[in-house]
């Protein structure tokens, strides 16, 4: 009514917009939008490197659930020897009060009780892993592949279900291929990048 437009092109113009991510419209729920403007370099580097530095006061967790359990994912690949028990946290990283990444985080359960009370609302886990370890870390691995969210993860990242994310598993091994922690990421497409020197590859 306000433009002058028949109410199929309406719906046709806000389809088109939604598959464009800018828009979250769904059948019985409320249309809004999801587009937000990138302001300087939105993409910082995310990897197993990146996870362990300084995250600054900007940088904030909300830990969704904390339980323990004796068994890694069954779906679980890559190298490694599962331990007895884990602490399997739950959370959502955010940056500037914007969510980038929701995780389910595995991490030896003796490990994680040597952790300061609470420590996993302020630290990433990468980092404490690294820090109390004992003994130290061996090795680490990483895998970056590309999936498409759903409904909850979609929630708390606070973009559309079915939006593009960056799927990385991390796994930090210890002695005799010991796994000490274990994580799946969901990274916001807008939110993730990694960058590479690849200047040998120019010799």
């Amino acid at each position: 009514e306000e433009f002058g437009v028949a109410r199929i092109t309406v719906r046709q113009a806000v389809a088109m917009i939604a598959e464009e991510n800018l828009l979250s419209s769904q059948r019985g729920r409320r249309t809004y939008v999801t587009y937000e403007p990138v302001v300087g370099n939105a993409n910082p580097l995310f990897s197993s490197t990146g996870s362990i530095e300084v995250e600054g006061a900007n940088y904030s967790i909300a830990i969704l659930s904390r339980a323990e359990i004796d068994v890694l994912p069954p779906l679980r690949q890559g190298p490694g020897v599962p331990l007895a028990s884990y602490m399997r946290v739950r959370k959502v990283d955010s940056r500037d009060g914007q969510p980038y990444a929701v995780s389910d985080n595995y991490v030896s359960a003796a490990l994680y009780k040597r952790f300061p009370s609470n420590a996993d609302a302020g630290i990433k886990l990468s980092r404490l892993v690294k820090d109390y370890a004992r003994p130290k870390l061996v090795s680490g691995y990483e895998q970056i592949g590309v999936a498409s969210l759903g409904y909850e993860e979609a929630g708390h990242l606070q973009v559309a279900i079915g939006s593009p994310v960056a799927k990385v598993t991390r796994v930090f091994l210890g002695p005799e291929e010991k796994i000490i922690y274990y994580g799946v990421f969901s990274y916001r497409a807008d939110r993730f990048s990694v960058t590479r020197d690849i200047s040998h590859l120019l010799v």
